[in-house]
């Protein structure tokens, strides 16, 4: 059989990139047009030449700044340059003396995204100098402005308030997120511990009964010694395994029984319940449960199930949804594919609105495999597992 390939999300642009490429396109445009403007306000001013090289040199600083903005570098690294350009091009204009109507719009434009960015991404130590360096550097362009009046002012510190609380506002909603996809992995953890302590408690069960039967028949004394002692490792065993199970699971002390190979198909069902309209496809392989142990069973369970509620949350107009289950050698295929559109590009789980998607991730990631979501190939949006098989 052949091997089912992941969803085709390598192709896809990121959406940092294509903001960043619009952002560019912005800045780009505003340098253009600041310098037709500061061109026509050369010819028309009463300073000559002094107006001149001084329009020159803010719009060849606005280009420098706006080049930080680009990811050619470690961030502060950048905020650290700009900061550098824009105060040096300050401090002339202001030892020359003489004000000239010249303040940067490209300039103060990306010293205000650098704000932004630094206030969001860049660590607490750097972050204070860097935001404060970068606030003066756009409250001084005003000043050296032979037409800023005190409005203009009073108006750049509010854009620089508001930027740099946009900023802190990011900040705190990723470490919200951070908090709240790190909450999901260890739930997803400890759900994943207490199946592997049913499935693992039936097995030391079975040999600690196996090993009394034996035990009580054995005629060697040695040997019924030597099984008595395999009775009670396995009883320590499950006894240590079911108090180390109720402290993680505390919060939670009722589970429900874990779903068999032989209930596989209950997410399917559920959907189709739910979503009569919608064209459903389940296609198993004939080989996919032979030999299945209950613990990868389970994980298949679960991953369907997240999955076709991942579909009903985001893609509620999907038309068509294909479940299939595939085995090649030594690997499980779970493929949940719909024909929605997100209306969005791909993104990894711990960007995605929700936090099923990480929960499943982390448990086929726990059980060896991996799990990918992205477009399809033809279009619609695909959530494939790849999971090891263990006889």
């Amino acid at each position: 059989m052949t091997q089912m390939p992941p969803p085709a999300v390598a192709g896809a642009r990121p959406r940092t990139a294509r903001g960043r490429g619009w952002l560019a396109a912005a800045l780009c445009g505003l340098w253009v047009c600041e310098g037709r403007l500061l061109g026509r306000t050369g010819t028309y001013s009463s300073y000559s030449a002094a107006a001149h090289h001084a329009h020159l040199l803010v719009w060849i600083a606005g280009l420098l700044v706006a080049l930080c903005v680009l990811p050619w570098g470690p961030l502060a690294v950048r905020a650290a340059a700009a900061v550098g350009v824009s105060w040096a091009v300050t401090g002339r204009l202001l030892a020359a003396g003489q004000p000239i109507p010249v303040w940067g719009l490209t300039e103060s434009a990306a010293l205000l995204v650098l704000l932004c960015l630094v206030s969001w991404r860049t660590t607490v130590r750097p972050a204070v100098p860097l935001g404060i360096a970068l606030a003066a550097g756009v409250l001084a362009a005003p000043v050296r402005d032979a037409d800023a009046s005190g409005t203009t002012v009073v108006a750049s510190a509010l854009v620089v308030a508001g930027v740099a609380a946009l900023g802190l506002c990011l900040r705190y909603r990723d470490a919200e997120r951070a908090q709240a996809v790190a909450a999901a992995r260890e739930a997803e953890r400890l759900e994943l511990a207490g199946e592997l302590h049913d499935y693992v408690a039936h097995h030391v069960q079975a040999m600690t009964l196996l090993a009394k039967a034996t035990g009580s028949l054995a005629q060697d004394e040695r040997v019924a010694a030597s099984l008595r002692n395999i009775q009670e490792a396995g009883d320590v065993a499950m006894t240590t395994a079911q108090r180390l199970l109720k402290v993680l699971q505390q919060d939670h002390p009722r589970r429900e029984p874990l779903p068999g190979p032989d209930r596989i198909a209950e997410p399917v069902e559920a959907y189709r319940r739910a979503h009569p309209d919608a064209h459903v496809t389940f296609d198993v392989d004939p080989c996919f449960g032979a030999g299945l142990a209950p613990e990868l069973a389970a994980s298949v369970h679960r991953i369907m199930d997240e999955a076709l509620a991942n579909v009903a949350k985001h893609s509620p107009g999907a038309s068509a949804v294909d479940i299939t289950l595939q085995r090649s050698g030594e690997r499980l295929f779970v493929s949940v594919r719909d024909d929605g559109d997100r209306g969005a590009p791909p993104r990894p789980p711990e960007e995605s609105g929700g936090l099923g998607l990480v929960g499943i991730t982390e448990r086929a990631d726990a059980i060896g495999g991996s799990l990918t979501a992205g477009p399809a190939p033809g279009g619609g949006w695909e959530v494939l597992a790849v999971l090891p098989v263990q006889a």
